[in-house]
């Protein structure tokens, strides 16, 4: 189901009204297992989360391990029937931001919750941009979809112009690739494995199962990139990755 035209307006709009969400890190010690926790966040004037962590919390140790996460949040006013209301589960990648950079982050959390300003530093407290990759929003039955990171940020994907140029090259010369980098990444078995679009983030991709039935897996990248060099170069430290023979225990 494709998302209305106002779709990314409205999730501006909760995103900017409510000031916590549900943070889902990958667990640095529990192999991984996803784990959340209510996060306070101020929001950058692209649309990119800031949240304020001590370095010692438990999404710190996760995100310096993996920087992959996700934002959730929901409208209040559903509480009662939430599958009736507005929520949105945003796909993120964390990271701490230096120099002038770091100072607007500050200055943006800080306007927001201005008594979080005196644990900066002397409590081990530093602030992480969640860089928005993409975003599931649902309006509620029947009307949901994908907010792309263009369309949340006004910017264009930088990739854009070679996105169809890559995903022929992958296809043609590299399928073998794909269909390791789907066993490797999502876990699947694939008997072939397609690659139908790409962005910054990374592929999206459909692969076939023995059985013969069709599987939508995204294979991320480890952080965005913004060039077909920077591709080239990502997608073979994946595939080394992938085919890596794994020790016997």
């Amino acid at each position: 189901m494709a998302k209305s035209p106002s779709s990314a307006a409205d999730a501006h709009a909760l995103l900017a009204r409510e000031k916590s969400a549900t943070l889902c890190t990958l667990h640095a010690g529990l192999d991984g297992w996803p784990f959340g926790s209510v996060v306070p966040y101020a929001v950058l004037p692209n649309g990119d989360p800031v949240v304020f962590l001590s370095d010692i919390a438990e999404h710190t140790k996760n995100l310096e391990r993996d920087p992959r996460a996700s934002l959730f949040l929901a409208d209040p006013d559903a509480r009662e029937r939430p599958q009736t209301g507005a929520r949105m589960s945003m796909l993120v990648r964390a990271r701490r931001p230096a120099g002038a950079e770091e100072r607007a982050a500050e200055e943006a959390y800080f306007a927001r919750f201005p008594s979080s300003a005196a644990m900066r530093g002397t409590h081990g407290f530093f602030v992480w941009v969640l860089e928005v990759d993409r975003i599931r929003w649902i309006a509620g039955f029947g009307n949901m979809g994908w907010i792309s990171r263009a369309e949340w940020t006004g910017a264009a994907d930088p990739l854009a112009p070679h996105a169809a140029g890559i995903v022929d090259h992958m296809n043609r010369d590299h399928a073998d690739a794909v269909v390791d980098l789907v066993a490797h990444l999502a876990g699947l078995r694939a008997a072939s494995a397609r690659v139908v679009g790409m962005d910054r983030g990374g592929f999206d991709v459909e692969a076939t199962d023995a059985a013969g039935a069709a599987h939508a897996v995204r294979l991320p990248f480890d952080a965005p990139v913004s060039s077909p060099a920077e591709v080239r170069k990502v997608v073979m430290a994946m595939v080394a990755s992938a085919r890596k023979p794994t020790r016997p225990a």
